[in-house]
């Protein structure tokens, strides 16, 4: 085994925590509603981080297991935030899942990623709003691109994932079809069901329910070009309306939920937020009232209306900043990792069966 001594180092930037102050009393693993037998967590992976375990802890299902409930730091004994660590684990775990490289890149260097995000906007913004062709058609173009580049993203990802997880502790591919892990899997995906299980807490589950179908809801939209508010007139009759209102209000209520926590940090999740869980919030409540707004002054201007031109260019450049820099490198590629480690974890417990 591969030992690297700078290891939690190296973690740290990921996130703030102290695991060197725990003295592995287990009580984190012992309190956990979500620690099983055969997937305990995290006084494992604190132990495989104090001892520099690097290829264990890429490897291992476990930080995908954990949803931050909260008990673990709130009942830690020497305040070594275990819930903080596992999350900070997790953001390590994407820049090494990145073959790219940028996601290690912009984590260390968060304000970097405001920077390049914001920037990206204002160029975007600046073309469209300088722009004499038909917008509508090239917003079309932008739109049909934007699947074929997150797919190529989460392709990456999850060969990584599969490549540290299962090609390199069992030497040979497999995979499993087995019908109930592909319906644990799409369920734990769709529902993010775990979240129930952190005690009394359903309003985090909620919130991430409504972001979680809203901006679903929002890419078929956008993916299919659904939505034209340059060339049709919608109402409130429309059968694209109930759709562009619950997702663009399921994104804003959820988004604002998650906002609230943050800024309180009333919460053990919500109190360490790094700054790429806030650009995340942010960006994401922004593409929520862009379209919202965008589709209202259509129902009320009409398609011809200067005000609908620049409110959907506006709205059009908030997601290309979103798709390029957010969607790919940060935690919205949590919504695939956690029911890829589903996938993974029975996939595992499947081929040691046979």
């Amino acid at each position: 085994m591969k030992v690297n001594t700078k290891f939690i180092k190296e973690v740290k930037e990921y996130g703030a925590f102290d695991i060197s102050a725990c003295f592995n009393c287990g009580n984190c693993t012992a309190i956990c509603p979500l620690s099983k037998e055969d997937s305990s967590f995290p006084r494992k992976m604190i132990r495989y981080a104090q001892i520099g375990a690097e290829e264990k802890i890429r490897s291992s299902l476990e930080p995908w297991m954990c949803y931050y409930c909260g008990e673990c730091s709130d009942t830690c004994p020497r305040q070594a935030y275990p819930g903080e660590f596992m999350m900070s684990l997790r953001r390590y775990l994407i820049s090494k899942y990145d073959v790219s490289g940028i996601s290690k890149f912009l984590y260390k260097f968060p304000w970097l990623q405001i920077f390049i995000t914001v920037s990206i906007f204002l160029v975007s913004l600046f073309f469209f709003l300088n722009y004499q062709g038909d917008f509508q058609e090239l917003a079309a173009k932008i739109e049909y691109a934007f699947p074929v580049y997150v797919s190529f993203a989460i392709a990456g990802y999850l060969f990584m994932m599969y490549k540290n997880v299962i090609l390199n502790n069992y030497k040979k591919w497999f995979l499993s079809f087995n019908f109930t892990n592909i319906k644990e899997t799409i369920i734990h995906g769709l529902t993010q069901k775990n979240f129930l299980s952190c005690s009394q807490d359903n309003l985090r589950w909620i919130s991430h329910i409504l972001v979680m179908s809203g901006y679903t809801l929002t890419l078929i939209i956008s993916n299919l070009h659904l939505l034209q508010p340059l060339k049709k007139q919608y109402s409130f009759t429309n059968i694209l309306s109930p759709l562009v209102l619950y997702a663009t209000l399921s994104i804003l209520s959820g988004g604002m939920i998650m906002m609230t926590r943050r800024a309180t940090k009333k919460n053990q999740s919500s109190k360490f937020s790094h700054p790429t869980d806030w650009l995340f919030v942010i960006m994401l409540f922004l593409i929520g009232v862009s379209t919202l707004i965008t589709f209202l002054s259509n129902i009320f201007y009409g398609p011809n209306s200067k005000i609908v031109e620049i409110l959907y260019k506006i709205n059009i450049a908030i997601e290309i900043s979103w798709i390029i820099i957010i969607v790919p490198f940060t935690k919205w590629i949590h919504i695939f990792f956690r029911p890829a480690a589903i996938y993974f974890y029975n996939l595992k417990k499947e081929h040691n069966l046979a």
